[in-house]
């Protein structure tokens, strides 16, 4: 049997992604690649919106006063240190492979085939306090 799928843009490089039920767990990136990059973004803006804060400059303030009663300590400079040769590493992929194999449609993170009838949107489980549940696990009648 073919599990369900779901469809999406991945919410920063904008590819298309198929994700099937058990994988899915609300994702909006691609891949751990979009999501990494996305995460450091992220931190990087609310540590701007922090230090545009009175705290948050008093707490920077404080930081560089300490780093600079630090280099007054400091008398002498070490030597330059021998580089390394330069290596040039392969470029990491994104752990997505493609959507269509042999015909079918496979879910990006697990390779697993998928129903051909694609989702927009997520699934959505009833709570078992919804008033459409019957109490007791018993029909109303």
């Amino acid at each position: 049997m073919e599990l369900s799928a779901r469809l999406y843009n991945c919410a920063r490089c904008h590819d298309q992604v198929i994700i099937c039920s058990p994988c899915d767990h609300n994702n909006i990136y691609c891949g751990s690649t979009c999501s990494r990059a996305a995460r450091v973004q992220s931190c990087q803006l609310a540590s701007h919106r922090y230090q545009r804060t009175l705290r948050g400059r008093q707490k920077h303030a404080g930081r560089q006063r300490r780093y600079r009663e630090r280099l007054k300590n400091k008398v002498t400079h070490h030597s330059s240190p021998v580089l390394p040769p330069r290596v040039v590493l392969p470029r990491q992929p994104n752990e997505r492979t493609s959507e269509v194999l042999n015909g079918h449609y496979h879910c990006h993170f697990c390779g697993k085939p998928c129903s051909p009838l694609l989702r927009r949107g997520y699934l959505r489980h009833l709570s078992l306090r919804s008033s459409s549940w019957p109490e007791n696990g018993k029909q109303q009648e």
